[in-house]
């Protein structure tokens, strides 16, 4: 019986030797934001587009601008963008605390944001039952778009704020 003891003590002793973490907050965070939270943030804008200005909008399609925005802001424009602006380290994955470029990480998430203006207003568009033109049109796009990418931004940005450097 003890000896059995030992193997298990070893296994769980492993993962410390090699080093071997399941991934950082902004990780995790990150794979849950990319599967569930763009659900939620997708229904959130399209009823502010449809409740606050009277706009009918295909949800589905608000949704499905999320993803195809979120995907391509955060796993390749954020960290691109980070990179070369003193964040080598965007998910934070071998940064230690009090390490992490909260500078680069802002210039990162700005250009993930004029990115997702551009991604996701073809969806928006599509997804208008009746196609409005001029500031009817860009409003509530705008509006959804800065509510939703802002309640975001201080989820992230307080993820790290109290442990990172400027």
């Amino acid at each position: 019986m003890r000896t059995h003891n030992r193997y298990y003590l070893l296994l769980l002793l492993i993962p410390n030797f090699l080093l071997a973490n399941a991934g950082s907050g902004m990780l995790w965070f990150s794979f849950l934001h990319l599967i569930w939270i763009n659900f939620l943030i997708g229904t959130f804008e399209s009823s502010i587009i449809q409740k606050k200005f009277n706009i009918e909008n295909r949800k589905w399609l608000i949704i499905a601008a999320n993803y195809v925005s979120m995907f391509a802001g955060y796993y390749f424009i954020a960290p691109y963008f980070s990179s070369i602006n003193g964040n080598q380290d965007f998910w934070a994955m071998k940064t230690k605390v009090g390490e992490y470029q909260l500078g680069g990480f802002l210039i990162g998430f700005l250009c993930s944001f004029l990115a997702t203006l551009l991604i996701e207003f073809p969806f928006y568009w599509l997804s208008l039952k009746i196609k409005y033109k001029g500031w009817k049109l860009f409003k509530p796009f705008l509006t959804a778009n800065l509510l939703s990418n802002m309640i975001m931004f201080l989820i992230y940005f307080i993820m790290f704020a109290l442990v990172a450097k400027w």
